[in-house]
């Protein structure tokens, strides 16, 4: 499932933004997006960690309400309702893949950082396509995304990769599972690194605000180095350690935002796959220090990323 998810991301990403481009970018829907698509995340990652059985059924209904909203703007129809359709589609996929992932693979760093990486690669995609060729690029990412969507339902069933055949997969459920539950040390330890991760989100977007109006070829190299950082960072982490690849990602990002200058180029692309590498090792020390729970650890990551781009 992780390769199917992988491909799935960017396309979710791709439409996503397809249709908030398609409404308009003003300010006030950019911040409606990054709310419903980023903080809606955590008390959907808590009911999930509570009710994993619902865990497939929201992979589904996400997809189902990300391709219906990118059908719907290329209609025309661009309003509110269908940015918020879109919102919620984006942060249920997110979610429910993030949170498979997590679990089923013990919380390592590699696979959900590569899980992660294509999303910029979907970005890239979205904004490209509404610039080129509108008409096309939303009902095509649409049926892209149906597509991959129809076979993950078939592999899903034949790996039995769903909670009616193995409840075991994503943990106990049967209650919320609640920050203040925590012991002290780890509820001080999660919210540390939600601060690491509001940072790097922060520095992220500041160096992006730098470099913008630098040109398409910075534009698309910064894409691919950012989705080789974010794809490596959790394999590196597991062989250099968690905390060394973390830190060295958290200078790389102060760097980035502060001290060098896009201008310089080659030293401006090693900076950001730098930046990148923290990705996977913190969703896998969130994981840890969440009591291994998969949806409060992915939705703590997500909330502080949208504390960050405030």
């Amino acid at each position: 499932m992780l390769l199917l998810f992988t491909i799935a991301h960017p396309l979710v990403d791709a439409c996503s933004l397809s249709v908030l481009i398609a409404g308009g970018m003003t300010w006030q829907r950019v911040i409606a997006y990054n709310a419903m698509a980023f903080a809606l995340q955590l008390p959907m990652g808590l009911v999930a960690d509570a009710r994993p059985e619902w865990v497939r059924g929201g992979f589904f209904l996400g997809v189902a309400m990300t391709v219906g909203a990118a059908l719907a703007a290329a209609l025309g129809a661009v309003g509110w309702g269908v940015l918020a359709t879109v919102c919620v589609g984006n942060a249920l996929f997110h979610l429910t893949a993030g949170k498979d992932v997590l679990d089923s693979h013990g919380g390592r760093g590699g696979p959900v950082g590569l899980f992660i990486s294509t999303g910029a690669l979907g970005l890239l995609a979205g904004r490209l396509g509404m610039e080129r060729c509108a008409v096309v690029a939303l009902p095509g990412f649409a049926a892209a995304l149906a597509v991959v969507a129809a076979v993950a339902a078939v592999r899903w069933k034949e790996n039995a990769v769903c909670l009616e055949d193995d409840p075991g997969h994503y943990g106990s459920p049967g209650r919320f599972a609640s920050p203040s539950a925590l012991p002290v040390l780890e509820l001080a330890a999660l919210i540390g690194l939600f601060l690491l991760v509001a940072w790097r989100s922060w520095a992220g977007l500041a160096a992006v605000r730098i470099s913008a109006g630098r040109g398409m070829s910075l534009l698309l190299a910064g894409a691919a180095v950012t989705w080789c950082g974010k794809a490596v960072g959790g394999y590196l982490a597991e062989r250099l350690g968690r905390w060394p690849v973390t830190a060295a990602s958290v200078c790389g990002s102060g760097a980035l935002a502060f001290l060098c200058p896009p201008d310089n180029a080659a030293a401006w692309m090693a900076l950001l796959f730098v930046a990148q590498l923290a990705t996977g090792p913190v969703l896998s020390l969130l994981y840890d220090r969440a009591g291994r729970r998969g949806g409060m650890a992915f939705g703590l990551n997500c909330l502080g990323l949208f504390a960050g781009s405030l």
